[in-house]
């Protein structure tokens, strides 16, 4: 549903109406300011949405958040933490070669025991000291064998949502691990759940929301922001604004502002994507197969609705992915051939019990995969713009705290933060 303005001037503009912008929205209104979330979208979320087919609800890929993430610690600060259930520790399969490999039984007295060790000392990495070597690079270092090697790129890959092991920075990825090790927590009823329950927060704080209206260009004047055109023709009088969108969006809204940060920003940051097969069965062939990743492929297998209520009927909710990096225009006819093939080897016959699916290729994880260049931090090192008075990013590829929904909302509350402070 569209709110229209009820004004066409506030103190601080938000662009984006997912995560990020309703974060920072809420912290701002909260210290007293007026503040409006622009969405273009006819709906708030991005991509934290949730849809219902045929009575399943499907977040867009598997998402999950982690125990000490920032999402969750943030979301507690609001009053807003969802009701949702933990990742099961149960077996570990491994798919490589098209068959499955099963830790610990299919694994070797010598490999059982070096992953045992590599997994039971991930908490004791000082993970700030190798930020600067690539996670193929320390791997190499610290793995013997080649199969434990295999199975740890894998997690790795669960963890950054990323494939390209020689660029991801060792520190950044073994830190998500460790973060994993406390609890992988999945939101009852979908994401969507959170979505709604920052929605409230900012309307009962006094935010206005406006969806539907798409934010055209920055309006600045000898390194001020004066106002925000809006591609209706409307124009918000505004002296501060935040971008919660990615930095190709961002980069976009200063037209003729080139020799800005937001540029080098723009250039360098590599964007994740990938395929997502959502399913819904009625019944499952091995109920037991809750968790699987590819040894030899980028890809990914879970079953969340062992941890959470995902439907109102007794239907499990299935995710299979294939990571594809920062490429976004992998073969989708393949990908979905690749998916359905793997949930043929994991679950033979669920083609039968299907209540719903849907394929979404190339979808956009993350606006950065966090390099060994940049030490595994965002290619934006905070929230301000320094050649605009008032210009400030949040968002997955901002900062040096978490990634993804941990990256997007410390990254929103930072900006809150730092514009409050520059009062």
């Amino acid at each position: 549903m569209i709110m229209l303005m009820d004004k066409d001037n506030y103190d601080v503009a938000i662009i984006g109406g997912g995560l990020t912008g309703l974060t920072a929205a809420i912290y701002l209104a909260q210290a007293g300011k007026s503040v409006i979330v622009l969405e273009k979208e006819s709906e708030l979320g991005g991509l934290a949405r949730t849809t219902s087919l045929n009575g399943a609800l499907f977040n867009l890929g598997p998402r999950a958040m982690y125990e000490g993430g920032a999402a969750l610690r943030i979301l507690n600060e609001l009053g807003c933490l969802p009701k949702g259930g933990y990742a099961s520790k149960g077996s570990l399969i491994g798919i490589m070669n098209g068959a499955i490999v099963n830790v610990p039984t299919d694994l070797t007295s010598e490999e059982n025991k070096e992953w045992g060790q590599l997994m039971g000392g991930l908490h004791a990495i000082d993970t700030e000291a190798i930020r600067s070597i690539s996670i193929i690079d320390w791997a190499v270092e610290h793995i013997k064998n080649d199969r434990v090697r295999l199975f740890f790129y894998a997690m790795c890959r669960q963890w950054a949502y990323c494939n390209e092991m020689s660029e991801l920075s060792a520190g950044f990825v073994i830190k998500q691990g460790q973060l994993a090790g406390l609890g992988v927590k999945y939101v009852e009823g979908g994401w969507q759940n959170v979505i709604d329950k920052l929605h409230q927060k900012a309307t009962k704080a006094g935010v206005t929301i406006s969806t539907g209206y798409k934010a055209e260009q920055i309006i600045i004047e000898e390194g001020n922001i004066r106002a925000l055109l809006l591609s209706s023709g409307l124009t918000i009088k505004v002296p501060t604004i935040i971008t919660a969108v990615g930095p190709v969006e961002a980069h976009r809204l200063i037209q003729g502002e080139e020799q800005t940060a937001l540029t080098n920003w723009k250039e360098n940051s590599q964007p994740l994507y990938a395929a997502c097969l959502d399913i819904a069965l009625n019944n499952l062939t091995y109920p037991e197969r809750i968790f699987a990743i590819g040894l030899d492929e980028p890809l990914y297998f879970s079953n969340h609705s062992v941890s959470v209520k995902l439907s109102e009927d007794p239907i499990h909710i299935l995710h299979a992915m294939k990571y594809n990096g920062s490429n976004s225009n992998s073969n989708a006819e393949v990908d979905e051939k690749r998916l359905s093939q793997l949930m043929d080897l994991l679950q033979p016959n669920w083609k039968s019990e299907i209540v719903a699916t849907r394929f979404s290729a190339n979808v956009l994880i993350a606006h950065d995969l966090r390099t060994v260049q940049h030490h595994g931090y965002g290619v934006a090192p905070g929230p301000c713009v320094p050649e605009v008075k008032g210009l400030y990013v949040a968002g997955d590829w901002v900062g040096k705290e978490g990634r993804l929904v941990d990256a997007a909302m410390a990254s929103a509350k930072l900006a809150a933060e730092t514009l409050l402070l520059g009062d």
